[in-house]
């Protein structure tokens, strides 16, 4: 009966919390964006190109726009969980929500965990239809189906856990605007981190910059301990390319960000537990 009753209450919250943001405009503008974004590559879909006077087919076309359309939503994904997460908790509190809820038979940590599900489930519930509308514009405009497309949409899920674990603890040691800029921060350094590995391990880079350098930049300890949030990406597209992916560190990207996820929701729910709500 607790285990049921545990259940209960953390799908009532995450209910409740997906249920509570639907009524704000900030988040039909945000999915307005997205859709909009995807309608805009239609085109590519559906025309051939000529490149340095040679004819692309409309199928060659699709894959590339269907890739650089993968990369661009998981980025949004990101970015609305780090939107969304940066309210979380300060919007139950001003209102009174958060003691409603906790004076009944529901636990900080059902609370805790129920709210950041419910973010969680809202950020990347659009990302996967976005990626969804990709994969069906490509299939049914251009007849080539992405097999990988799909399960890389699953992998990218954690770079959104982690936003959202990752912005909720921050609100809780300073302002909103703040916890938000510290998370993107957060993900600007992941870009520029991975993206050089990527280029330093190509063969142009490394006959111009020599093998020995790129290999010293690569292995500073704060470039393998951030977390890897665009290399989980390429990791993705690798799956969707059938290539092969070097993992810029000891540990896969996947392993990184799961453990950075989980250190994120230990201190969130050591800190919460210590609030005062009123």
């Amino acid at each position: 009966m607790r285990k049921n009753s545990k259940l209960h209450n953390f799908i009532n919250t995450a209910f409740f919390t997906i249920n509570d943001e639907l009524h704000y405009r900030s988040f039909y503008v945000l999915t307005l964006i997205s859709v909009l974004f995807v309608f805009m590559l239609r085109g590519c879909f559906s025309s051939d190109m000529f490149v340095n006077g040679e004819r692309v087919d409309s199928l060659t076309v699709g894959w590339h726009a269907s890739i650089f359309a993968f990369h661009a939503i998981s980025a949004a994904g990101v970015l609305i969980a780090v939107l969304l997460s940066m309210r979380l908790f300060r919007r139950d509190r001003e209102n009174g929500m958060a003691a409603a809820i906790l004076s009944k038979p529901v636990s900080r940590v059902q609370y805790l965990l129920g709210k950041t599900a419910g973010i969680f489930l809202l950020s990347y519930g659009l990302t996967f239809i976005l990626h969804l509308t990709v994969y069906l514009i490509m299939l049914l405009n251009t007849g080539g189906k992405i097999v990988w497309f799909l399960p890389a949409s699953l992998i990218v899920s954690l770079n959104i856990l982690f936003a959202v674990a990752a912005v909720s603890l921050f609100t809780l040691f300073m302002s909103d605007v703040i916890a938000a800029i510290l998370g993107l921060g957060i993900a600007a350094g992941s870009f520029v981190i991975d993206s050089f590995h990527v280029l330093s391990n190509s063969r142009m880079i490394r006959s111009v910059m020599g093998s020995s350098s790129t290999e010293q930049a690569g292995e500073s300890i704060w470039a393998i301990l951030w977390p890897k949030l665009t290399a989980l990406q390429y990791y993705a597209t690798s799956l969707i390319q059938d290539t092969g992916f070097k993992s810029p560190g000891p540990l896969h990207p996947a392993v990184n960000i799961a453990i950075y996820s989980v250190l994120c929701y230990a201190l969130l729910i050591w800190r919460f537990n210590r609030e005062e709500i009123q």
